[in-house]
């Protein structure tokens, strides 16, 4: 069994809750300088403070390091228009099939006929999909991932099919392969 969430998750919890630790101390320190209850926030943010610790002890110690390139914050938020179907997810199954399986493997393990040949190895779809947003996930399969084998899509397949990818993707991490 694998840790369900990665390093650079765990550190983008902690950088959350470092925010919220100094907000809370930020309105302790005001209440204090008003002689006002200020025991509560300063509480709030000692708590805050010691889940930052917690969270990347974790993050640092058991949790994958699993790097991802940078992808712009717009495409992070970004929404897959395909409906959420088995007609979808099939025809995304076979677009990955004739585009993506000689790396990435039938399952998405990283497991393909040239993967061996690769390096960086391809990722195992399997963990890494879950882990990302489905626009996170697009812009990769678009624009490619620098410094890998990873090629952009964009020019190859369009916006709809690369949509439909991302969602037999999502069915195959989740254990819902519409295979024939």
């Amino acid at each position: 069994m694998t840790f369900p969430i990665s390093r650079q998750g765990l550190e983008q919890i902690a950088i959350a809750l470092a925010i919220g630790a100094a907000l809370f101390g930020l309105f302790a320190l005001v209440r204090w300088r008003r002689d006002g209850e200020w025991q509560r926030f300063a509480q709030s943010a000692g708590f805050l403070g010691v889940l930052v610790v917690v969270s990347l002890g974790i993050g640092y110690t058991i949790a994958p390091n699993i790097p991802t390139p940078p992808v712009p914050l717009t495409a992070r938020f970004a929404q897959n228009p395909t409906p959420d179907n088995p007609a979808t997810v099939a025809a995304g199954r076979a677009l990955y099939q004739a585009s993506c399986v000689v790396c990435h493997g039938a399952k998405g393990l990283g497991d393909g006929a040239a993967a061996q040949t690769l390096n960086p190895k391809p990722f195992n779809l399997q963990v890494h999909v879950p882990q990302h947003a489905p626009g996170e996930l697009f812009y990769w399969v678009s624009e490619g991932i620098p410094f890998t084998a990873m090629p952009a899509w964009k020019e190859k397949l369009s916006e709809t099919e690369r949509w439909e990818i991302i969602r037999y993707l999502q069915a195959l991490a989740a254990g819902q392969d519409p295979s024939p």
